[in-house]
C-alpha cells in the first residue's frame, strides 16, 4: 500500500479546503498559514489535496445529478421500478469501482465478491417480484371482467364494453 499524503496524515484536508474556499487563499498562502500553525506541508501536497477534493466534488455532483434524473424517471411508478433502478445503479457503481482497482488493498477481498453476489441476488429477486406482480395484475383483471359479465348478463352490450375497457388497463410501470 502506498504512502499516505501529508495532508491526510496531519488531518488537514478540511482545513486546506476551508482556507482555499472560504478564505480564498492561494496555495502559497495556505502553505505559509499552515507552517505558522506548525505543520510542515509543501505547496505540491496542498495542490494534490485540492485536486483530489475537486475530483471528489465533481464525482459527487455527477452522482447527485444522476440520482435526480433517476428519481424523476421513477417518481410516478409505485411498483418495483425504484428498487430495480437503485439495484442497477449500485451494480454499475460496483462495476466502475472494480474496473478502477489497480490492486486489492482492503482487508477482506471476499467482501467485494459478496457485494456483487448480493446485488445479483437482489436483481433476481426484483425480477421475480415484478413477474408475480404482473401475473397478479392480469389475474385481477380477469376476475373483474368475469364479475362484470356475471353481474351484467342482462345487458351484454354494456358488459362487453366494460370488459374491453378493463382489458386495456395497464399498470403504471408498463
Amino acid at each position: 500500500m502506498g504512502r499516505r499524503a501529508k495532508a491526510e496524515l496531519y488531518d488537514l484536508i478540511d482545513r486546506i479546503l476551508e482556507l482555499y474556499t472560504r478564505d480564498k487563499m492561494t496555495i502559497r498562502e495556505i502553505e505559509a498559514a499552515l507552517k505558522t500553525e506548525g505543520f510542515d506541508i509543501g505547496r505540491e501536497a496542498i495542490r494534490r489535496s485540492l485536486k483530489s477534493s475537486r475530483e471528489l466534488a465533481a464525482d459527487l455532483t455527477k452522482t447527485i445529478e444522476e440520482a435526480r434524473v433517476m428519481i424523476d424517471v421513477v417518481r410516478a411508478n409505485p411498483n418495483t421500478d425504484v428498487a430495480e433502478a437503485v439495484v442497477t445503479r449500485l451494480g454499475g457503481l460496483l462495476l466502475r469501482e472494480t474496473q478502477a482497482i489497480d490492486e486489492l488493498s482492503f482487508d477482506d477481498p471476499g467482501e467485494a465478491v459478496l457485494a456483487a453476489g448480493r446485488l445479483a441476488n437482489a436483481q433476481a429477486k426484483l425480477a421475480s417480484v415484478r413477474m408475480k406482480f404482473e401475473t397478479g395484475y392480469e389475474a385481477a383483471k380477469r376476475a373483474v371482467v368475469d364479475a362484470l359479465k356475471k353481474e351484467l348478463a342482462s345487458d351484454p352490450d354494456l358488459s362487453s364494453r366494460l370488459a374491453a375497457i378493463v382489458a386495456e388497463l395497464r399498470p403504471e410501470s408498463a
